[in-house]
């Protein structure tokens, strides 16, 4: 028996050719779910939140248990959903079987190896075979809960960056016929995927139809300006003006590297930049969408609250991406230097030798004029609402800016880091104590973990004093912490990494901050009311320091209380960080002490 099963475009399943697409909504949308996670458990939680958006429990873990076997009843085999016992399900499949989501991945990662091995032409073959798969947006005919959402997102951006690719390949080969071919594939995409659209625009110009040329790219900025209110952005007008003069076969078959890059022209340097690429624990989904994300936009914002590991997750992208960056990486701190000191770093890796003018203005000149043929990707960590990053955005479109952020930017693509179960701060303290300490004493690490508030930072700061006291074991480590684990050691600073997020608060909202966090009594659970009360503001001025710290990522919206009324969770972490901050400032000072303040003049978050 050949089971197949297709979810890129509408639910298909069949049986040895004979269709068994189930019809009934919440069967579909699991078999969806398993099908969009091929390989993986999908957990007894993640289910039950996508077919009754709630917790788990006994009753609905026994109509889950029907379900898996209706579907196996479908498929004519038991092995169809292998059960993790107190774990979840997962879709097993064996050759000759066929998952369509698991063949659009294989074909994407072996296209991008022939690009990588400088073979365009077997990368075309390898593409094509994955566009044509693909029969329209995922699960188009499902109706969908709050994770199948998240993963019909994070495929379809798979979807739309495999025709982006073959149709730049197509371009660089000098075929405007193939691009054309996929007009009507094309013009269904959302126009915000803008590079689908340059690619097609200089297809037409290529061809010689520079007034279909003109004509699309009219079309694509009324329908930008009814649906979002944007203009297009800088990849949809490089490929206007290119079409316009007549150059659209600039990176054509003769162009070195992956499709779509211009080579740097000169003596310049391949700069790398970049953090140690640390493995990253439990931000998986996050780190392919963040990855597909760059290949279409030409900035991605990473969101995570303090000490969630947004820089390790930031230098993880970038080494997945390495590949997309022929002319090489960047990567700036704010937390440590200013825009002008980045610039002068940025020339001086781009230009070993060569003398560095002085000034914002002159070096952003300089660079601008070093980075228009470039494909570079710039990691800006820490970097904060006001800052404007026109000067540090490189001048060529097929650049790629990705920033690290505790407030998520707006109109800029993010992708927001959750906080970690307690299973993944495990594998961290473990990779970096020894498996080995961790399974003689698992109920002394599991214990250790719980306080962590699944903030990655602190599971590496309790590694850390682990590490240096091996003659300690767990249980007396658990022991000796009992409710207030360290917040630091070495260069893992929680108290400064939340320093770095308080740094968007004013200092009026700073100064209610520190009175609210050596508050005594303070409910788990706070309302704009009681923050009123508690710190004698009035109740306008506390629910926008709560919608402030809130957009920070210091608290986070509570479930609604008995009379419906917003509350808010701040963590006891972020407090005695908070608190910890006050202790080590110089007390020559009268009052507060305040974290860096930001430029606060009103400026764009990121022009790219």
């Amino acid at each position: 028996m050949t089971i197949r099963i297709e979810i890129v475009g509408a639910l298909r399943g069949s049986l040895d050719g004979a269709a068994v697409t189930p019809s009934q909504p919440k069967l579909r949308r699991l078999l969806a779910l398993l099908a969009a996670n091929p390989g993986t458990v999908v957990r007894h939680e993640t289910i039950t939140e996508e077919l009754w958006s709630g917790p788990p429990s006994a009753q609905l873990a026994r109509i889950v248990q029907t379900y898996v076997s209706q579907l196996r009843k479908l498929f004519g085999t038991s092995d169809v959903c292998a059960h993790t016992p107190k774990v979840g399900y997962r879709l097993a499949l064996s050759p000759p079987d066929y998952l369509d989501t698991e063949h659009l991945l294989r074909l994407r990662d072996t296209a991008e190896a022939h690009l990588r091995a400088q073979d365009p032409r077997a990368a075309a073959d390898v593409l094509g075979a994955a566009v044509d798969l693909c029969r329209g947006e995922v699960l188009s005919d499902v109706s969908l809960g709050p994770v199948l959402r998240r993963e019909k997102a994070r495929l379809d951006l798979v979807r739309v960056g495999v025709l982006e690719r073959y149709l730049r390949v197509q371009l660089d080969l000098g075929h405007p016929e193939a691009v054309l071919a996929q007009v009507d594939r094309v013009v269904r995409e959302d126009p915000r995927h803008e590079q689908l659209y340059a690619s097609l625009l200089l297809g037409f110009a290529l061809a010689g139809q520079r007034a279909r040329a003109t004509d699309l790219f009219h079309e694509v900025r009324t329908r930008l300006a009814r649906e979002s209110g944007l203009e297009p952005g800088q990849a949809l007008r490089s490929a206007f003006e290119r079409a316009l003069r007549d150059e659209p076969g600039r990176s054509g078959p003769t162009a070195v590297g992956p499709p779509g890059v211009r080579p740097l022209r000169g003596t310049r340097q391949r700069p790398e930049q970049v953090l140690p690429a640390g493995p990253v624990f439990g931000h998986g989904p996050q780190l392919e969408f963040a990855v597909s994300e760059l290949r279409r936009s030409p900035v991605l914002a990473v969101v995570g609250a303090p000490g969630v590991g947004t820089s390790t997750f930031c230098a993880r992208v970038s080494d997945q991406a390495r590949g997309d960056y022929p002319d090489g990486r960047l990567l700036a701190d704010f937390a440590e230097h200013s825009p002008v000191e980045i610039l002068g770093s940025f020339l001086r890796a781009l230009r070993p030798g060569a003398p560095v003018p002085d000034g914002l203005s002159a070096r952003a000149r300089l660079y601008h004029r070093h980075t228009r043929d470039s494909r570079l990707l710039v990691v800006l960590d820490n970097v904060v609402e006001c800052t404007d990053l026109t000067a540090l955005t490189p001048a060529s479109p097929d650049s790629t800016v990705l920033l690290g952020c505790a407030a998520r930017p707006s109109g800029i693509p993010a992708v927001d880091l959750p906080r970690l179960p307690v299973e993944d701060l495990l594998a961290l303290f473990a990779s970096r104590v020894g498996q080995s300490r961790v399974d003689r004493e698992p109920s002394a690490a599991w214990s250790l973990m719980t306080r962590c508030g699944g903030l990655p930072l602190v599971a590496a700061v309790l590694a850390d004093l682990a590490r240096y006291r091996p003659h300690w074991s767990l249980g007396r480590l658990a022991q000796r912490l009992a409710t207030d684990p360290p917040l630091a050691a070495g260069k893992l600073d929680l108290p400064a990494a939340v320093a770095r997020s308080a740094a968007g608060l004013d200092r009026v909202q700073w100064s209610a901050l520190i009175r609210l966090a050596h508050r005594e009594g303070r409910p788990e659970a706070l309302s704009a009311d009681w923050v009123a009360r508690a710190l004698e503001l009035s109740v306008p001025a506390s629910t926008e320091l709560l919608d402030r710290l809130t957009a920070l990522r210091l608290a986070d919206p509570a479930p609604r209380g008995p009379r419906a009324d917003t509350r808010y969770r701040l963590d006891p972490l972020y407090l005695r960080a908070i608190r910890e901050l006050c202790a080590r400032s110089p007390r020559r000072a009268p009052g507060p002490w305040a974290p860096p303040t930001p430029d606060r003049r009103p400026r764009q978050v990121a022009s790219t």
